[in-house]
């Protein structure tokens, strides 16, 4: 995709959040990619896109607490997405300049100075777009939705972010 190109991308994206943000818009997710996992993070929940910055490492975290980052003069912790939701393969956050990595950051409602680093973002989504897929869900934790179906066969998950902040696990860093 060219420069230019992305950035009209990156600028029609904020676009559409701020409104629907705002509730002129009938989105309820940004759709993202973390690794092998395809995720839905709802609206209210979340907060400010940025672009990819490596974050200063913190000594003896966990291998998915990529370190802290001042963003926008707020400390957030940045936690790579797909490597907590387990994707083996440890991935040097530190090599992602230039790539489409994003860091999305959590509401300020929720009072956790943290964010999310995504591999891509891939727009929003409606609830019309998206359809539960049959079957029973596999076991998952519960900030973890069932198994949606977008029309175009994609398979996406809903990232209850509110609930993934109060995770013992999320909050347990080293």
């Amino acid at each position: 995709m060219a420069r230019s190109s992305l950035i009209e991308f990156q600028g029609r994206l904020a676009a559409r959040l701020q409104g629907a943000q705002q509730n002129r818009s009938e989105s309820r997710w940004l759709a993202v990619s973390a690794g092998s996992h395809h995720l839905l993070l709802p609206l209210a929940q979340s907060g400010e896109i940025s672009p990819w910055e490596p974050p200063t490492p913190l000594p003896h975290a966990r291998s998915w607490f990529a370190g802290l980052l001042n963003l926008r003069g707020v400390l957030c912790g940045i936690v790579d997405l797909a490597g907590f939701l387990g994707d083996a393969e440890p991935r040097d956050p530190q090599a992602r300049a230039g790539s489409g990595s994003r860091l999305v950051q959590f509401s300020p409602r929720l009072e956790i100075n943290c964010a999310l680093l995504v591999d891509q973002l891939a727009g929003l989504r409606t609830p019309a777009q998206l359809s539960v897929e049959g079957g029973a869900p596999p076991a998952a934790p519960p900030w973890l939705g069932p198994p949606l179906r977008d029309t175009s066969g994609q398979s996406w998950r809903e990232l209850d972010l509110a609930l993934l902040s109060q995770d013992e696990r999320f909050l347990q860093i080293v």
